[in-house]
């Protein structure tokens, strides 16, 4: 009888993953800030415990209003968690800046079409550790910040920036850890950052925080913002597991794609990065390809309907590389759509193909 089901093997295997999934304790917190007109955010939060000793492992993510991508990440990575978590602790933070996300747009200080810089202070990933009698973005980050921050010993940042730059993962230049847990993300590209500034010198990102006080961070760019998209959740819900897994908190080894992870530092990034200009003006019409694609030299990336005389210009990759860049677009493309427009002038970027 041995080509039927053993029902009771599964029944086992079931009550196994049932018992461990309730060894997990799951709890939901709130982080409480008092606003300088003396309302409340509560910023919610989830704290997983396996029970057995090991790092605390802190995801953040929406520190900017327009950066949703991380959210969806988090609740997913939650669920993994309790099915998966061995070692340790979690905390995840899917919504690190609430008065910004209400506020749909990046900062709580911004109006339609501003841009980042224009941020009156309320860039959040500026401020760590925060201020109890600062502005009102500076508070919550307090809030989150003496909440859970002292407590952990790793943490992902979770980011998004536009779609016409790759997915990346920003590693701490110089900071063997960081880099290291840069590395096991399974982002495609990887670029090395400055070091990043201490508390001490004054507020600082959330992963310099970390890096700069004998733990660990790394931060990833899930592009694009404003939207949620499978394919970059996957990526994100990944690279979590895969941090969890180099940390010894899950079972197994890290997943990786296929193909090269290109590390890049910002002064190679410059040699390596081959953009490809528009040679007229016109329409850019992409041919379907996605940012990290890998492309051979001379396929067809999109053509240029010429607005002169409605020839159409077909534009290919100048080399064989991943498409770091792609897409015609110009600054604040992130906050605005005109900057997005397709009509590319004579020399506007349409891709960066990046060589391994």
């Amino acid at each position: 009888m041995s080509g039927l089901p053993n029902h009771g093997t599964g029944r086992l295997r079931e009550n196994k993953r049932e018992a461990h999934r309730m060894s997990v304790e799951t709890t939901l917190h709130h982080a409480v800030a008092t606003l300088s007109d003396g309302s409340e955010v509560r910023t919610p939060y989830w704290h997983l415990d396996s029970g057995v000793a090991g790092e605390t492992f802190l995801v953040i993510a929406e520190q900017h209003g327009n950066e949703v991508q991380g959210c969806e990440v988090i609740r997913r990575f939650k669920l993994a968690c309790e099915e998966g978590l061995r070692r340790g602790a979690v905390i995840l933070v899917p919504f690190a800046n609430l008065p910004a996300l209400r506020h749909r747009r990046s900062h709580i200080s911004l109006g339609p079409e501003q841009p980042y810089a224009d941020d009156s202070g309320h860039n959040m990933n500026r401020t760590w550790p925060g201020n109890p009698e600062g502005n009102d973005t500076e508070r919550v980050a307090y809030s989150v910040h003496q909440a859970v921050v002292p407590h952990c010993t790793r943490c992902l940042d979770l980011h998004s920036w536009s779609r016409f730059t790759a997915t990346c993962t920003l590693a701490r230049g110089g900071h063997e850890l960081s880099e290291a847990m840069s590395a096991v993300t399974a982002i495609r590209f990887v670029q090395e950052t400055a070091p990043g500034k201490s508390a001490e010198e004054g507020p600082t990102q959330i992963s310099a925080l970390f890096n700069t006080t004998g733990r660990g961070a790394t931060t990833i760019e899930l592009a694009p913002q404003w939207v949620i998209r499978e394919k970059e959740v996957r990526e994100g819900l990944r690279a979590a597991t895969n941090l969890a897994k180099f940390l010894g908190m899950m079972d197994g080894e890290p997943e990786f794609p296929e193909g090269p992870i290109v590390t890049f530092t910002a002064a190679d990034r410059e040699e390596r990065n081959h953009q490809l200009k528009a040679p007229c003006s016109g329409l850019f019409v992409e041919a379907g390809l996605q940012t990290s694609d890998y492309v051979e030299e001379g396929q067809k990336l999109g053509h240029i309907i010429r607005d002169e005389d409605l020839q159409t210009v077909e534009i290919v990759a100048p080399v064989s590389g991943y498409l770091w860049q792609y897409g015609c677009f110009r600054e604040h493309s992130d906050v605005a759509l005109p900057p997005q427009h397709p009509y590319a002038s004579e020399g506007d970027v349409l891709a960066g193909v990046m060589t391994p």
